[in-house]
């Protein structure tokens, strides 16, 4: 007699089941790195007394070790024609990752630990990604890129949380909130096995080509065009944890509540995705991306010129709205340019773009920061950022054309 309320309307929406379990799975076991993410930061700097240049280097190696994994898993989900067995592989070392980091008590323990958990997040993400754009419905990638990793970022939501409670609630006992990271991803790995059910291959696709360098000419020019872009920005976006050690080294926050910073970018990047993602369906992506990279140059130069915690709060607002917009589109142009057999190869050599520039970044973050101060780091960012904007209005009309 009534219609159903538009919320149940939205859940039984035409995306599929297996993009909500991926979606489910990526929002526990994102719980469970948030949590320690800024925490073993934190706890090198705080309890283990490690300098902050080397805390920078080890998050470039292990990020790097991370996007370098993801190339492989890639080009290997495209060969096998199996991608969820890879996932599979990724959470059980992301969930045993964590409880191995709580017992450690050195930088070598600590390095190795992370090293596990980085490289589980590399393995099971290239294949990830392809088997959303292999269920994704065509008219509707950017919605189901963007609720994946809306998903996924309430997951860091939640974990950045958790982990104020947990350090406020033991007397910010590091190990403790550590092992307590791994029941999280446990469970994502059950859900994960459960209910992710792999897209059926057509008999005429099950052949196995062999792996070949000059299949990546095959991914296409725009793809490589993107690249370009995406390198430049990333120079421009080094790890958060460096926002959380700004806070609390120059303005007297509290470490219990340095994942608060994870917090407040996390909700507001959660708030942004889905959305995005959706109006990418009926509007240019790459105007859209625009609109992100202007978000993380504001967020730099909030947080790099900040005078109180107020500056370096709403710069955090803006710099979730900038993951919010720009990793769903990101992938989701990726799925647009990149030939279907491809696809795992394509988000493969994608990882590892952001894995060069990401480590490039960390690295001249940590330096700068020991030698001038966290705020220098931002302003240099903001730099990169601005390189970043121009590149990408010089290219937008080549990447306009969207593949379908």
């Amino acid at each position: 007699m009534f219609g159903k309320p538009s919320f149940f309307a939205f859940l039984k929406c035409s995306i599929p089941g297996t993009i909500w379990a991926i979606g489910v799975s990526s929002l526990l076991v994102n719980i469970s790195t948030s949590i320690v993410f800024a925490g073993s930061a934190l706890y090198l700097k705080t309890v283990l007394g490690v300098a902050v240049s080397a805390i920078g280097l080890l998050e470039a190696v292990v990020e790097a070790i991370a996007y370098g994994v993801r190339i492989f898993s890639g080009v290997i989900s495209d060969y096998c024609k199996k991608r969820k067995f890879l996932l599979v592989i990724g959470f059980v070392m992301l969930a045993l990752a964590k409880p191995f980091l709580g017992i450690s008590r050195s930088f070598t323990g600590i390095f190795v630990a992370r090293v596990i958990d980085r490289m589980g997040n590399g393995i099971q993400a290239s294949p990830r990604d392809a088997l959303v754009s292999d269920c994704a419905p065509k008219d509707m990638k950017g919605a189901c890129f963007g609720l994946r990793q809306s998903l996924a970022v309430i997951g860091s939501t939640v974990g950045g949380l958790l982990g104020i409670v947990v350090m406020k609630l033991t007397g910010n006992n590091f190990e403790l909130l550590f092992i307590l990271a791994g029941i999280p991803a446990i469970v994502a790995t059950v859900i994960l096995i459960i209910f992710v059910k792999e897209k059926c291959v057509k008999k005429s696709e099950l052949q196995r080509k062999k792996i070949k360098l000059k299949d990546l000419k095959l991914l296409g020019k725009k793809f490589w065009i993107l690249m370009i872009v995406v390198m430049i920005f990333m120079l421009g976006r080094f790890g958060e944890m460096f926002i959380s050690l700004h806070a609390c080294s120059n303005f007297a926050l509290d470490v219990a509540y340095g994942t608060a910073i994870t917090l407040i970018y996390n909700l507001f990047a959660t708030i942004i995705s889905y959305p995005i993602g959706k109006l990418s369906d009926k509007k240019n992506r790459t105007t859209l991306l625009l609109g992100g990279f202007i978000a993380l140059l504001l967020a730099h130069l909030l947080i790099g010129y900040a005078k109180n915690l107020t500056f370096v709060f709403c710069g955090t607002v803006l710099w979730g709205v900038q993951r919010g917009i720009t990793e769903g589109l990101f992938a989701t142009l990726v799925s647009d340019y990149v030939p279907k057999d491809l696809r795992g190869t394509g988000f493969g050599v994608y990882y590892l773009i952001i894995s060069a520039a990401t480590a490039t970044a960390s690295t001249i973050a940590g330096i700068i920061s020991q030698c001038n101060g966290e705020a220098s780091a931002f302003i240099v960012g903001a730099v990169f950022s601005c390189c970043a904007i121009l590149t990408l209005l010089l290219c937008k009309k080549a990447l306009a054309t969207v593949v379908v």
